[in-house]
């Protein structure tokens, strides 16, 4: 488990990131309401919406994967997922970022980024971290701004047969 935080806006509740297991899963799924919010989350890596839990622990095989749930007050409040893009255990990657939508606006989605920058630091040891965020998703942007993450450069995306275009971004240790 990581260490706890308190809450950035009445600092009454702690937050938690200990490791995604199955039976989160449904509860995370139910975030996504719809098609497009399901394709901000999980970009091309699901077949269809919505995906199944199953599904998602199979995205999550493998060494260099660390899923993790943000829970506070024993309610589930977020997920992220922690990755070794290459064999480079210098440079961690997030994805699959997601607050409950019903919980947006509160301070969560920094208060969970801070919590895996700091595992990534301290218990991973990298020097720097990456993530891809799509540019119609400003929200996301601005809250990986808030804590750090800089552009780096554009990408674009083949996604449901659209083109999205999206920012990739990183945080120097």
């Amino acid at each position: 488990m990581i260490r706890k935080v308190k809450r950035e806006k009445d600092n009454s509740d702690m937050m938690t990131l200990r490791p995604f297991n199955i039976n989160d899963a449904p509860t995370i799924l139910s975030w996504c309401k719809d098609k497009h919010a399901f394709r901000l989350w999980s970009a091309d890596r699901y077949r269809g919406f919505l995906a199944r839990p199953e599904e998602m622990m199979e995205q999550y095989k493998g060494e260099t994967m660390y899923p993790f749930t943000a829970v506070v007050d024993n309610l589930i409040i977020g997920h992220i997922l922690l990755r070794y893009p290459s064999e480079d255990k210098t440079v961690i990657r997030f994805g699959f970022v997601i607050v409950d939508d019903s919980k947006r606006g509160k301070g969560y989605g920094k208060q969970m980024l801070r919590l895996a920058i700091d595992h990534a630091k301290h218990t991973l040891g990298v020097q720097k971290i990456t993530l891809g965020v799509f540019d119609n998703n400003p929200s996301a942007i601005r809250c990986y701004e808030s804590v750090g993450f800089v552009v780096t450069g554009t990408d674009t995306y083949a996604i449901d047969g659209e083109e999205w275009t999206g920012k990739e971004m990183e945080l120097v240790i």
